[in-house]
C-alpha cells in the first residue's frame, strides 16, 4: 500500500490547526475516500494541490523558461541549467522531468478529488461542490501549461493509474475543450467571494481570468474580451498606484495567489545574489533590461543591481526582484502570484485590438495606458492595429517577466518565437518551440511519441 503525506498547510490560513494527515492508498489510486470523511481533511487535500504550485512547480519553472528565451542569462555551470540557457534541452534533463511530473501530479490529485468527493456521505453538498470546482480549476491550470510547453500530452481524467500510464497523447484541441469545460464549471460553481481568508483559493473570477487567457491563446477575441471585462468589472480588484507592493499577500491586483507558510516565495530565493557585490547566478539579460523605457517605475521596483569587482574592473549586473522577501516575513508576507489584474487588462487590450478597437472609448489604448500609468510612463503612441499589437506585446514583456514563462508563451503564440530567439541564440532550433517529453515518461508509456527534434 502506497502512502501519501498530505500537507495540511491550508489550515494555517483557515484555522490554528497544524498537523499532517497520512493516508493509505490502493495501488491504482492516490488517496481513498477516508480523506473525505470530514471537511478539514478534504480541504487539506485541496490545500496540498495549491501548495505544489509554489513548492514543486514554480521552483522548476519561471526562471528556466526565462533562461530558455531572452529574459535571463546564466553564470553557472550546472549542465541541466546550461541546457535551458542554450535552449538545447536533452530528453534526460531532470528539470524538464520535474516540470512534466509535477504538473501531472497536480492533475492526478485533482482527479482524485473530482472522482471521490461526490462519493462522500459525510461532507455537506455545498462543500463537495466547492472543492470539486476548485479542483477543476487547478486541473485546467496545469493542463494549460502542459500543452503550451509540450504540445500533445496525455489527457488524464481518472485516478486509475493502470489506465492512464499507458494512455496515448490527445490532440491539443481536445485538451483545450476539457480546459474550457473545467473552467466553465468552475466559474459557475465557485462563489464570487473567496473561500476562507485572503485570495489563496480560486473563486469565480479566477476561473474567468484564466478563461480569458485561454480564449486569447485560441484567438477567440470576443470571448477573451468578455471574460476579462467580467473580471475587471467585478469590483474586487484594482491596479495599485505604483508597482512597489503588487506581490504582497492580499494585493489589490491579485486575482489568485498561492499561500506561503513563511511569507516568502520559494523560487525567488535563488534569483538574488548574496550581496550587492556578488555575481548573480541568473542575471537579467541586457536585452530585457533595455526593453524598459526611461522613467519606468518597474525598473526600480522589480529589478535589483549588483556591482561585481574583478581586479580593477567593475561589472554591473541586474537581477529579477519582484519578490523581496528572502527570509521568513509574516509582517509583510509575499505570496506567489498565479493570476493578476494587470495581465487581465493586457489580455483585454489585445483582444480589443484584434477586433479593431484600437483607440477611443472602450479600446485597447484605454487598457494599455492604465498599465503604463501605473508604471509612471506616458500613454502609448500606437494608433494602428499592428502598432498597438506590437506595443501590447512589448508591455507584456516588461510587466510579466518572471511570471510563469509568459515571454516564451507570448512569442510562441504570436509566431515570433523562432525569428526572435533564433536571432538571439546561435544554438536555437525551430523544434525548440516544444520541450522534449522526458525519457523517463517514454520508457514507462510506450504510447507516447517524442516531439520532433529530440531523440
Amino acid at each position: 500500500m502506497k502512502k501519501i503525506i498530505i500537507l495540511l498547510f491550508i489550515t494555517l490560513v483557515y484555522s490554528s490547526c497544524k498537523k499532517l494527515i497520512e493516508v493509505n492508498s490502493p495501488k491504482n489510486q492516490l488517496t481513498t475516500v477516508d480523506v473525505f470523511s470530514d471537511t478539514t481533511s478534504a480541504v487539506a487535500a485541496l490545500g496540498n494541490i495549491y501548495a505544489q504550485l509554489d513548492r514543486t512547480i514554480e521552483v522548476n519553472y519561471s526562471k528556466y523558461l526565462d533562461m530558455y528565451t531572452d529574459n535571463l542569462d546564466y553564470t553557472g555551470s550546472t549542465p541541466q541549467d546550461l541546457e535551458f540557457f542554450k535552449s538545447t534541452i536533452s530528453v534526460s534533463n531532470s528539470t524538464d522531468l520535474a516540470i512534466w511530473k509535477n504538473f501531472y501530479f497536480i492533475i492526478y490529485q485533482c482527479n482524485d478529488l473530482i472522482e471521490h468527493l461526490p462519493k462522500s456521505t459525510k461532507l455537506p453538498v455545498a462543500n463537495i461542490n466547492l472543492l470539486s470546482n476548485e479542483a477543476k480549476f487547478l486541473r485546467a491550470y496545469a493542463y494549460f501549461y502542459l500543452i503550451n510547453l509540450y504540445g500533445k500530452v496525455t489527457l488524464v481524467l481518472s485516478t486509475d493509474i493502470n489506465l492512464s500510464s499507458q494512455a496515448p497523447q490527445s490532440e491539443i484541441s481536445a485538451i483545450y475543450q476539457q480546459i474550457i469545460k473545467d473552467l466553465a464549471d468552475a466559474k459557475q460553481g465557485l462563489p464570487a467571494n473567496y473561500p476562507g481568508n485572503g485570495k489563496v483559493r480560486a473563486n469565480k473570477w479566477a476561473a474567468a481570468a484564466l478563461l480569458s487567457r485561454v480564449y486569447l491563446f485560441q484567438k477567440n477575441w470576443p470571448a477573451a474580451e468578455t471574460e476579462a471585462t467580467e473580471v475587471i468589472n467585478s469590483g474586487l480588484y484594482s491596479l495599485l498606484s505604483t508597482p512597489n507592493n503588487v506581490f504582497l499577500a492580499g494585493s489589490d491586483e491579485a486575482i489568485l495567489q498561492v499561500w506561503t507558510q513563511n511569507g516568502f516565495v520559494t523560487s525567488a530565493t535563488n534569483l538574488v545574489p548574496s550581496s550587492n557585490t556578488s555575481l548573480p547566478r541568473y542575471p537579467m539579460s541586457t536585452n530585457l533590461f533595455n526593453a524598459f523605457e526611461s522613467g519606468d517605475l518597474r525598473k526600480n521596483a522589480w529589478i535589483g543591481t549588483s556591482n561585481v569587482k574583478s581586479g580593477s574592473l567593475t561589472t554591473t549586473y541586474h537581477y529579477l526582484s519582484k519578490y523581496k522577501n528572502r527570509v521568513p516575513n509574516t509582517t509583510s508576507p509575499e505570496y506567489l502570484m498565479a493570476l493578476r489584474l494587470a495581465e487581465t487588462y493586457l489580455i483585454r487590450a489585445e483582444a480589443r485590438s484584434q477586433q479593431a478597437k484600437v483607440t477611443g472609448v472602450g479600446s485597447a489604448a484605454d487598457d494599455l495606458n492604465l498599465i503604463r500609468k501605473r508604471a509612471g510612463i506616458a500613454n502609448t503612441t500606437a494608433t494602428t492595429q499592428s502598432g498597438m499589437l506590437t506595443a501590447i506585446l512589448q508591455e507584456r514583456r516588461v510587466e510579466l517577466f518572471d511570471e510563469w514563462g509568459s515571454r516564451f508563451l507570448d512569442l510562441k503564440r504570436t509566431g515570433q518565437l523562432n525569428p526572435v530567439i533564433g536571432m538571439y541564440k546561435t544554438t536555437w532550433l525551430s523544434t525548440a518551440a516544444l520541450l522534449p517529453i522526458p525519457l523517463n515518461e517514454l520508457t514507462y508509456d510506450h504510447n507516447l511519441v517524442q516531439n520532433p527534434g529530440y531523440h
